[in-house]
């Protein structure tokens, strides 16, 4: 297998969110050069990061620090954890597509453009996945149905349709980030510890999951395998229902082993008085990655007991 030289330059744009400062963690570590493009610049950022002002749509300085970079990696884009509002749904499929042909614009005008260019993505393209069928990977049909579906799907054409063919692309459908600080996580192991830690809705819907380190670190293969292009489906390869990741968490966290389920109802009450978004936990997602396992990437936490045993430490006294 061919490895190119590991990048000394990397640009993260929306790169001051949770999954942006993990990987400039990351790379700030191993004495990368790490620009950061955020509205909401510090005037002392981490030692080895400059952040650079930008608001995703206009050109600026920003752009100057494309020229020469290794690695461009996008991860721009309003939550998807509202209320899905008409105004909401316009912000998040604007933010997506305006972000990303900014970059598409300033990458197209660069003398010595990024090698590679990884733009955040999601697995909800493939859509919904009810049942015991295989899950899906990235030779699976990308024509599911809904909203965020739609915007997913349109997101990856203007960046597989537009953005320049010099450059290798990689889009990264990501699938759900178990993180220790951030994220939707810590909230569902805060209930576990309240004895809530019960099913969400019918329990059988599927979770696609990954690891916080794992996420991290499949950025940082993909950026080395000068070979692998395209879509990536960032998942572990043991997905499970939810009512099967509740127990897990109960048996990790809760007293006494106890968790109340939340009907669909009380899920669709409880996310409307929080400004989230139901189908965030009632959609059935099952995905895994065919093209991960056929380059030889091993999983960090490959299942998901030894991903919350890492995450949440000693857990309950017994």
């Amino acid at each position: 297998m061919s490895l190119a030289s590991p990048p000394k330059r990397v640009v993260l744009a929306g790169g001051s969110g949770y999954l942006g400062s993990l990987l400039a963690n990351s790379f700030t570590k191993d004495g990368w050069q790490v620009f950061l493009l955020t509205r909401s610049p510090r005037e002392r950022a981490v030692a080895g990061q400059e952040e650079v002002f930008w608001d995703g749509n206009n050109p600026g300085r920003w752009t100057e620090v494309l020229e020469g970079s290794d690695c461009l990696v996008n991860l721009s884009g309003r939550s998807v954890d509202c209320r899905y509002t008409p105004a909401n749904r316009q912000q998040i499929l604007d933010s997506r597509l305006g972000s990303t042909r900014a970059l598409i614009d300033a990458v197209s005008s660069c003398t010595n453009a990024p090698k590679v260019w990884l733009n955040a993505s999601s697995m909800a393209l493939y859509g919904e996945h009810h049942g015991d069928g295989e899950a899906f990977d990235e030779y699976s049909p990308t024509d599911g149905k809904g909203f965020l579906e739609e915007v997913t799907q349109a997101w990856e054409s203007v960046f597989f349709e537009e953005s320049p063919a010099c450059v290798r692309k990689i889009c990264l459908r990501i699938s759900f980030v178990l993180g220790r600080k951030s994220g939707a996580f810590p909230l569902l192991a805060k209930f576990a510890r309240l004895g809530l830690g019960g099913s969400q809705g019918s329990g059988k819907q599927w979770m696609s999951w990954i690891h916080e380190d794992d996420f991290v670190q499949i950025v940082r293969f993909l950026i080395r395998q000068d070979k692998m292009e395209g879509a990536i489906n960032l998942a572990a390869p043991t997905p499970l229902t939810n009512s099967e990741f509740m127990h897990c968490l109960r048996r990790k966290l809760a007293p006494l082993g106890i968790g109340f389920p939340a009907p669909a109802f009380a899920v669709k009450m409880g996310c409307f008085l929080i400004g989230s978004a139901p189908e965030l936990a009632l959609q059935s997602r099952k995905v895994r990655s065919q093209k991960l396992v056929d380059a030889g990437y091993s999983f960090l936490f490959p299942g998901v007991q030894e991903a919350v045993r890492d995450l949440v430490g000693g857990g309950v006294p017994n």
